[in-house]
């Protein structure tokens, strides 16, 4: 009699689901799904949309948004497998209840990879034989006739199939017998039961659980003769890796950042990592297997054979998957520190208003130099040799006499040292010292090409370097955010999900902060709420506007909904088109600022509130009087600008010595500061404070003014440690 069985995969209730996993109300998760399909922006939904969503902000949103992918992802791919499997006749109660239970990609690959393939495993040509027959029976664990001497293995499967099968069956296995010869009967028996095994998701999740409390991660160095085979840019590497030469820990205890560790010097061929494998795990996942057959007693020799072959690629696969697992973990973690640290930084106070000379230092190659006006647009270039003194102090003061700089920016380089004393000899204008990093990645990108089509790399470096002084996020936005050197291990990211996640950070600051929509450039203009590179231009292009009201010209309604009042109009009549103030709440607001009223007094002017914004309650009220309040308020204070002091070497600073500068870089266990020489140091976290902390992002940011006095100098390396221990 043939079985028709159906196997129906059920599609998963997301708003159940996310609410659950994240601990949100179902209500929360339905409303930002529902706005996300309608193409409303994070931003806006967070922003003006608090109402419904219960005062959800961006990372909650996004939180929603990711793990409706990741449900919706793992339901296809569960679809996908059992609709292939059934396709292929191969699919079993078995199978099916295996992939059901499936929690992640991975695992639903591991299952779903032989049918993939249109060469059939070994496992599925024995099923396909009719031996899973003998497989079942040898899983009851059945006991082998005493006689001695022991009877061969082929006679042992001859007396299951001859006289154990069911009674109306024995005719049906004495044809089997004489079909094939018992070795392959045997042979495939093994198959199958290895491929139960390996694919068995209680099992697997028995493993992974094992292995995530106990299990333990060893590291080895490659031998002598491996790493003579690798690059001479690689095998400078291996000194930095010492440390995790003959490594264990395990794994519960791994931190993140020795997870990525382990990682690099695996993948530069330095390394070579596995979990370990002990006795114990493989007698608990043996007592598992036990438990699922339903045996009580010790498995015959055979069964316990045969079951290792399948727990030795279920450990090999499970590895895999933990591993990455552990990656995951540590990727997200690092990510999330860089993400601190380019908000920090995108937060960084901008210097508006100030004619600037710029001044990319050389030596050989001279000093570049640009004027820049007030809005940051060059004006002239020249160049200054410092190895010809008095026609670089000429250059310098005609240009002081005719451009009338307010403020002098030098870029962080080699020479910057030389300059700067140059120019103390002649002028007493401010000289500030900026950080040039990335300022390379821009003057080489598409984008500078696009923005200054007309001027050379070095040019548009030097326009960079001065830009950075006037508004640090204004140029941040024009670089690859996976280039912005805030945190650690970013080049060993995958490149796709970092930009993702740093994309929205961007994203987030410039929404929060509000932009001046007449002078800010397109590049910024493309990170606001539902505006694209095409409406960026268009809206760049058609300045000025003399209220939001004119934005309309340019912009869809749609677009113009959801990005309007992201943007300030600062020549409007409208005063509160230089606020967060949504104009659909324009008659609301005027009606709360006109009768002074407070959050408190909902209650008592409810109807009244409602028929001018159906939704409004408490929260919209504190939202518009704190928008109101703070109109124009520069949201970022921390300036990374230091003014120069006289020239800071390496020579001439000595143990003990006190240094006032900035935060470049905040990792788990150490920030980087930059003390005005060319290269930033290190601060070890038990050198940040006089007491405890856990990590350094609890008392410092990106961006940060500190005090750091210096501990030693090696003489060798010119190497500086540093503490801010006892310094005021």
């Amino acid at each position: 009699m043939t079985e028709v069985l159906e196997y129906v995969l059920n599609e998963p209730n997301f708003v159940s689901e996310i609410a659950k996993e994240l601990d949100f109300k179902e209500f929360q998760v339905a409303f930002v799904l529902e706005s996300i399909a309608e193409w409303a922006t994070v931003p806006f939904i967070a922003r003006y949309r608090k109402e419904k969503t219960w005062n959800l902000d961006e990372e909650h949103i996004r939180s929603i948004i990711d793990l409706q992918k990741k449900i919706e992802n793992l339901y296809n791919a569960k679809k996908t497998a059992i609709n292939t499997i059934v396709e292929l006749w191969k699919m079993t109660p078995e199978l099916f209840e295996n992939i059901l239970k499936a929690k992640t990609l991975k695992e639903v690959e591991e299952i779903y990879k032989p049918y993939k393939s249109k060469k059939k495993t070994k496992a599925m040509i024995a099923i396909e034989k009719w031996f899973q027959v003998v497989a079942d029976f040898i899983k009851t664990n059945p006991k082998i006739p005493q006689s001695q001497p022991f009877p061969p293995m082929e006679k042992w499967v001859w007396n299951i199939v001859a006289t154990s099968l069911p009674w109306g069956e024995i005719e049906w296995g004495m044809e089997l017998i004489s079909k094939y010869p018992i070795e392959e009967i045997i042979e495939g028996s093994i198959n199958i039961i290895w491929a139960e095994v390996s694919s068995n998701s209680d099992l697997r999740a028995d493993l992974i659980e094992t292995l995530q409390n106990y299990g333990t991660v060893v590291s080895k160095k490659k031998t002598d003769k491996a790493l003579e085979k690798l690059n001479e840019k690689d095998r400078a590497q291996i000194p930095k890796f010492d440390i995790y030469s003959e490594f264990s820990l395990r794994i519960s205890y791994l931190k993140p950042y020795q997870i990525l560790a382990l990682n690099r010097w695996e993948k530069l061929d330095i390394l070579s990592i596995k979990i370990e494998k002990t006795d114990k795990t493989y007698e608990w996942i043996l007592f598992h297997y036990a438990r699922l057959l339903k045996v009580r007693a010790p498995f015959i020799s055979e069964l316990e054979a045969w079951f290792k072959e399948g727990y030795e690629a279920l450990f090999t696969s499970v590895e895999n998957e933990t591993r990455w697992n552990l990656s995951e973990i540590a990727e997200n973690d690092a990510i999330e520190t860089f993400k601190k640290n380019l908000s920090d930084l995108l937060m960084t106070k901008p210097e508006y208003g100030k004619k600037i000379l710029a001044i990319d230092p050389g030596f050989n190659a001279g000093c570049k130099m640009a004027i820049l006006d007030e809005f940051g647009n060059p004006l002239s270039f020249e160049k200054i040799f410092l190895h010809k003194k008095i026609e670089a102090k000429a250059l310098l003061q005609m240009i002081l006499k005719k451009d009338k700089p307010q403020v002098i920016v030098i870029w962080n380089g080699t020479w910057v040292n030389e300059t700067v004393e140059l120019l103390k000899e002649i002028t007493d204008i401010d000289i500030y010292i900026v950080n040039e990093s990335w300022a390379s990645v821009y003057s080489a990108s598409k984008t500078a090409a696009e923005e200054f089509p007309e001027l050379d790399s070095l040019d548009r470096w030097t326009v960079s370097i001065g830009r950075r002084y006037i508004d640090p996020l204004s140029e941040l936005v024009k670089v690859p955010v996976w280039s912005i050197w805030v945190g650690m291990y970013q080049h060993d990211m995958p490149e796709k999900k970092l930009e993702e996640k740093l994309a929205n950070v961007v994203e987030d600051t410039v929404n929060d902060i509000g932009i001046n929509v007449n002078s800010a450039s397109s590049y910024v203009l493309e990170f606001i709420s539902g505006i694209n590179k095409t409406a960026a231009k268009k809206i760049y292009n058609n300045r000025p506007y003399k209220s939001r009201l004119a934005l309309k010209k340019q912009l869809s309604p749609k677009v113009y909904e959801l990005a309007a009042w992201f943007l300030r109009v600062p020549d409007s009549a409208e005063k509160l088109d230089n606020t967060d103030i949504h104009p659909e709440q324009y008659e609301l607001a005027k009606y709360i600022i006109e009768n002074d009223i407070k959050p408190s007094d909902f209650l008592k002017h409810k109807e009244k509130l409602q028929s001018l914004y159906a939704d409004t309650n408490e929260t919209t009220i504190e939202f518009i009087l704190s928008s109101y309040n703070n109109i124009w308020i520069e949201k970022r204070v921390n300036s990374t600008h230091k003014k120069a002091t006289n020239g800071i070497d390496v020579k001439n600073i000595k143990v003990w010595d006190v240094l006032d500068w900035v935060v470049r870089n905040v990792l788990a266990f150490w920030a980087f500061i930059d003390i005005g020489l060319k290269n930033d140091w290190l601060v070890h976290i038990s050198q940040i404070t006089d007491t405890f902390i856990k990590d350094p992002k609890e008392v410092l940011e990106v961006g940060q003014s500190v005090r750091a006095k210096i501990l030693n100098i090696d003489e060798n390396t010119g190497k500086i440690q540093l503490s801010m221990k006892g310094v005021n």
